[in-house]
């Protein structure tokens, strides 16, 4: 069944998000077999003050998701967005099914 990695975040330094980080974790997303359904900025609040972006990450399983958080190669990547974000906020969900 398929899960989702669901991150909000407020990114303070745009550059260093852009430049760094996303170039280098779209190629760990796709060792992953990860499909990114939401991510940017575009987002309006629709309750509370959430932070100024959010992304929606589609894998295969929870274990593919844990797999790509766990990969060695993604832990100096992480602290890229970590020092160029605040407020992050993450949960990994299973997809729902009705009835489930």
């Amino acid at each position: 069944m398929a899960a989702y990695l669901v991150l909000m975040q407020e990114i303070h330094d745009l550059d260093g998000y852009r430049g760094e980080y996303v170039p280098q974790v779209l190629p760990l997303l796709q060792k992953h077999g990860a499909q990114t359904l939401v991510a940017g900025s575009d987002q309006q609040a629709a309750e509370g003050e959430p932070p100024n972006s959010t992304v929606v990450i589609r894998f295969a399983d929870t274990e593919a998701v844990w797999g790509f958080l766990n990969d060695p190669d993604y832990q100096p990547v992480k602290e890229i967005r970590h020092r160029v974000t605040t407020r992050g906020q993450m949960v990994v969900a299973p997809e729902f099914t009705p009835g489930g």
